[in-house]
């Protein structure tokens, strides 16, 4: 089964040689193309191109948030599996013979790798228990469920997985609508995995797969860095729980906002 891999680029290029680099190393015979989707202004520069010939490049006219960007990949993916991965992404380890075989598994949606830091330890929310009213509320008085899942060090069935780097099948990908493209930017993962458990599916990590995700490389403005992540948290809640949690959701962030200037 050939693999699609879709990385969206938006002020990363510095980024994508290690991570191209590491990509076919570990990937090279499954990979039928790597797809980037420019979601910057800012195009590639011409050095980079024609050092990366094989690369299909599709330039957007603006950045039109990541969930969007990551479903014009998908369309035009001729690959059967997706894989999506973050430029700021290095694969550490991988045996795509083992993955393909766990993601062809009966039910089985979404195959993810155990995420890590610069530091050299489990990225923390990079994947973890459903996020809901209940689990928010916890989190706030440091009850942290989902420290239990990203910590997991055997192949384990979770609620949602980063999507700085997956694997699907386009097939399921499809039809469970893509991405929902009124998160511009956060939350678009878990609200995926959701509608992906609720048809159904189980999503695996697996920790034998290993991943360096640098992180937070796309933002120079934190306040809109900020904005973009509480008007998608909002968005979700209300979209599953309804408008009455997107209040609490609100309250609770006025409260610890409150909280930790005082």
């Amino acid at each position: 089964m050939g693999i699609s891999v879709i990385i969206v680029n938006y002020q990363s290029q510095q980024f994508l040689a290690d991570c191209l680099l590491t990509l076919q190393k570990n990937f090279n015979e499954k990979i039928v193309e790597i797809i980037i989707v420019n979601n910057d202004s800012n195009r590639l520069s011409e050095s980079f191109i024609a050092n990366n010939p094989t690369l299909k490049i599709i330039n957007l006219p603006s950045n039109q948030g990541f969930s969007k960007a990551c479903n014009h990949g998908a369309n035009v993916a001729k690959g059967e599996i997706l894989f999506f991965l973050n430029p700021d992404t290095q694969i550490i380890s991988a045996d795509p013979a083992v993955i393909i075989k766990h993601l062809n598994t009966p039910q089985t949606g979404i195959i993810a790798p155990k995420l890590v830091s610069l530091n050299g330890e489990v990225q923390p929310w990079s994947a973890g228990k459903s996020i809901n009213p209940l689990s928010l509320i916890k989190n706030n008085l440091g009850i942290i469920e989902s420290k239990s899942v990203w910590e997991n060090a055997s192949l384990s069935s979770v609620d949602w997985v980063s999507g700085a780097a997956f694997l699907i099948s386009k097939k399921l990908f499809l039809s469970i609508g893509g991405f929902d493209q009124n998160f511009f930017m956060y939350f678009e993962d878990v609200d995926f995995c959701q509608r992906i458990k609720g048809a159904g599916y189980n999503i695996l990590r697996l920790p034998d797969f290993s991943v360096l995700h640098i992180g937070g490389q796309s933002y120079d403005n934190l306040s809109k860095q900020k904005s973009h992540y509480y008007q998608s948290q909002d968005y979700y809640f209300k979209k599953h729980f309804g408008l009455v949690a997107k209040i609490l959701i609100k309250l609770l962030r006025n409260v610890s906002s409150f909280f930790s200037s005082t």
